[in-house]
């Protein structure tokens, strides 16, 4: 935990305590002095922690305790954006949806996380301010007054302290020493406006070393580090439409002229980011105009190519269909063909065999007729011619046929 947790957890309890009525007694926002005002004491006690703040900075603090809740949840997004710093700090609150005034407190963590941390001192002094805004800034100049006269209040390195006459009415101001810079006061709000400083030594609450506590002790007064706020002349939060420059605008008349240029201010900025809304909207519908018509120019393109595509399937189709009927054809053709050729091929063959088989016959019926002519047969001019041989042959066959038995022996 650093040194300045431990004292803001400090003045927590101290602003707890500074609250907390004596037996008997119960301390309101709506409680009211004569004529309805509310009490001095009252507003004192609740004006005690933050009147020694810088007029820019305490002129944020009044303007945000009209609202507790969004102070919680400033308290809540910067938790979860510790890593932001300086302007990018600010544009990010303001991009977060955030007021003017909470935007001007962000760069100052321990303050709000203050303010979070009491949130029912929070919505006394908004409500306070609201009521009675005169009474609230009288009670301010009030406590000053006490500070400085027990010697607590004054100016050194960090700030500037010194009285100006607005409308008649002296008042004390309280500004950054560097425009550029503010440092948040550390103080006991018990002690700081009635018991004077044990040494004149100014402390800046940087880092964890417990003499620094015991300084800030004996000093009544010491500071955070100095929080940047850039070239603050320029800076609207601070010195422009939602700050102020000088202290000086803080009370009477001053405050209301400063209020209604703000508000003013405000309203523009607000006017603006509508603008910037509705011409993001314009921006966002155009956008998706081209979108849609991209689309429906990509839709009409898959179209096109899947009529194409079909075109082109079809047309394949047919191709196909006539090279398969090409083919058929080509088959048939050839089938044909062999078809006509094995027919000839077998008539030839038969014409052939048919020819081969003439010719065998003719051989045989020859070869017949050569026969009959070798067996004595055949008739011709030599016909009843017999050869030498077969006369005897014959007679042999006689002599036995007659000595057998004379079977054709005649009698």
């Amino acid at each position: 935990m650093t040194r300045w947790k431990k004292v803001v957890g400090s003045l927590a309890a101290v602003i707890a305590l500074a609250f907390s009525p004596p037996a008997g007694t119960a301390v309101r926002a709506s409680q009211a002095g004569s004529g309805g005002a509310l009490s001095p004491a009252y507003l004192d006690q609740l004006l005690a922690p933050v009147a020694l703040y810088p007029d820019a900075l305490l002129a944020q603090v009044l303007l945000c305790s009209g609202n507790s809740r969004k102070v919680g949840e400033l308290a809540a997004w910067l938790k979860r954006n510790p890593h932001l710093k300086g302007s990018e700090l600010q544009q990010a609150v303001q991009d977060s949806g955030f007021e003017p005034s909470f935007v001007a407190l962000a760069p100052f963590p321990q303050v709000v996380e203050l303010m979070a941390g009491n949130l029912t001192w929070t919505s006394q002094l908004g409500g306070a301010f609201a009521v009675d805004r005169g009474a609230v800034f009288d009670s301010i100049q009030r406590l000053r007054k006490q500070s400085q006269a027990a010697g607590n209040l004054k100016s050194t390195p960090q700030q500037t302290v010194e009285s100006r006459t607005v409308e008649g009415q002296q008042v004390i101001v309280i500004e950054p020493a560097n425009p550029q810079v503010i440092y948040v006061p550390v103080y006991n709000p018990q002690v700081v406006y009635t018991q004077p400083a044990a040494t004149t030594t100014t402390v800046v609450v940087v880092d964890d070393d417990d003499d620094d506590e015991a300084a800030v002790a004996g000093a009544v007064v010491g500071f955070a580090a100095g929080v940047a706020i850039g070239a603050a002349i320029n800076n609207n939060y601070y010195y422009g439409p939602y700050g102020y420059r000088g202290g000086a605008y803080m009370y009477n008349s001053g405050w209301n002229d400063w209020y209604d240029d703000r508000e003013d201010a405000r309203e523009d900025f607000y006017e603006n980011r509508e603008d910037a809304r509705e011409d993001y909207a314009d921006h966002r519908e155009d956008m998706a105009g081209e979108r849609s018509d991209r689309a429906e120019d990509a839709r009409e393109n898959r179209s096109d190519r899947s009529q194409n595509a079909q075109e082109q399937r079809t047309e394949r189709t047919e191709q196909r269909g006539e090279r398969s009927g090409e083919a058929q054809a080509q088959r048939t053709e050839r089938a044909g063909e062999r078809t006509g050729e094995a027919k000839s091929q077998a008539q030839a063959q038969r014409s052939e065999r048919q020819q081969t088989r003439s010719a065998s016959g003719t051989s045989a019926s020859t070869a017949q007729r050569s026969s009959g002519e070798r067996s004595g047969t055949r008739s011709d001019a030599f016909s009843n011619y017999s050869s030498g041989k077969s006369t005897r042959s014959a007679s042999q066959r006689g002599q036995r046929s007659r000595s057998g038995g004379g079977g054709g022996r005649r009698r």
